[in-house]
This record gives C-alpha cells, structure tokens and sequence, in this order.
C-alpha cells in the first residue's frame, strides 16, 4: 500500500478521469438529443408534406368540381333548348298546315272551329317559343359563369403551381437535411458507449425524443417535478449518471458541460 498522500492523489485523479467521462458522455447524449428532435420534426414535416399539398390544392379542386357542374348543367341545357327548338319547329309546320286548310271550309261552323283551332296552335307555338327563349337565357348565363369560373381556375392553378414548387422545394431542402443529420447522428452515437446509447435510445422512443433533462431549481427539465436532494446533489457531484426518479430521463447541470445546453 503506497503513502496515504499518495493515495488521495490517485483518487483524486480517478474522480477526475471519471467525472471528465460521464461529462464527455452527457454531452454526446445532448448533441444526440439535437439532432434526434431535429430528425423526428423534420419527419413530421415530411409526413404532413402530403396533407399540406392537398389543402393547398384544395381551392383549385373546388373550383374545378364547380366547373365540371356548370359544363353537365349546360350540356343538358343545350340537348333541352335543341328539343325546345324541333318541336316549335313542328309547330310552326302544323300551324302552317292549318291555317292553309281555310280555303277548304264550306260552312260558317266549319270556319269557326277551324278558328279556333288555329288559335289553340298559335297559342302553343307562342308558349313553346317562350320556352325556346327562356332556354336560350339559361344556356348564356351557364356559358358566362363557365367563362368567369374559367377564368378563377386559372389564376387558382397559378397559386398552386407556385405553392406546390414551394412545398417541393422544401420537402427536397428537409431530405438533404436529413440526410446530414442521419450522418452526424450516426458519427456522435458511436462515441457514446454501447449500453448507454440502448438507455438512451428506449427512453427516446419512451419520452417523444427526449431522453436527457436538465435539472433547473431542483427540478427535472424534462417532467418539471421537483426531485429528491440528495439525487441533485449526486446529478451535481457528476461521477455518475443519474436518472430521473419520475420520468427516467437522465439528468444533467448545465455548469458540468463545455457545450450550450438545450433551452
């Protein structure tokens, strides 16, 4: 056994060697923690991308379903007046007809119901033309609402092609960050030890990505529920990793740290 002087030297060298590895190891579990909240984000945007794409599409599509309404409507219209139209012209005929048999009539009886009977086909040629018209009405405000909604389809497809470039552009922006991100990621988890990277890894999947939590006040950073003083004081000596009594996520003081800690 060497002199006791000695002794608390190499001890105290060794608490030195360890704290110096749990700070150097917290601090790889906090550029982790960055860069895993940043992945998980950037894959929630990317998720959402499709969703965002629809409701950017979503006055356009409405616009265009409007649209295809007013073209059935006036197809429909246009097959209705075109019907309107060969039965005046039948009626126009079938007057024309009567009215040419006045000169066969031989009495003042004959002549009165022939009278009639020309009104009564006046009557309806008037009312099937009345039609024909009021058809004709409806076709060119069908065909002028289809130029005016034409003409919103247009300026909307302009708002989405720009939208959309927009949104691809981003979603091509968060792969290539993502990519880099992924890369980093990777180079940093393989500086923290094999056990201690499985801890970390259920507890981030276990708590939504965070895994490592400051102690603020006395506090957990992470569930904000005020811990036990003798575990603050173990967190503060830093010689070991230490969890949360709560939550379980592994703790950590600002001052142990060389790099800016997470807000």
């Amino acid at each position: 056994m060497g002199p006791p002087r000695l002794r608390v030297g190499l001890e105290a060298l060794d608490t030195i060697i360890i704290e110096d590895f749990v700070n150097s190891q917290l601090q790889y579990l906090i550029e982790l923690q960055t860069f895993d909240l940043r992945i998980f984000k950037i894959q929630d945007q990317q998720r959402k991308a499709p969703e965002l794409l629809k409701a950017v599409e979503a006055p356009l599509q409405e616009i265009l379903t409007r649209l295809q309404v007013l073209k059935k409507t006036g197809e429909s219209l246009v097959t209705q007046r075109r019907s309107a139209e060969r039965e005046l012209a039948t009626q126009e005929d079938s007057l024309h007809k009567v009215r040419n048999r006045l000169s066969e009539l031989k009495t003042n009886k004959e002549y009165q119901a022939h009278l009639f009977e020309i009104e009564q086909a006046r009557k309806k040629k008037d009312s099937i033309e009345e039609n024909v018209l009021e058809m004709m009405e409806r076709v060119e405000e069908n065909e002028k609402a289809i130029k005016e909604l034409e003409e919103q389809a247009g300026e909307a497809k302009k708002v989405f092609d720009v939208e959309s470039a927009r949104l691809e552009a981003q979603v091509a922006e968060l792969g290539q960050e993502l990519t880099d991100l992924e890369r980093q990621q990777k180079m940093v988890a393989e500086m923290v030890e094999k056990p201690l990277l499985a801890r970390y890894n259920r507890l981030k999947t276990m708590r939504k990505g965070f895994a490592v939590a400051e102690v603020r006040d006395g506090a957990c950073g992470g569930c904000r529920l005020q811990l036990p003083p003798q575990l603050v004081a173990e967190v503060r000596r830093g010689d070991e990793l230490m969890d949360c009594s709560y939550c379980h996520r592994i703790l950590f003081m600002a001052h142990h740290l060389e790099v800016e800690t997470l807000d």
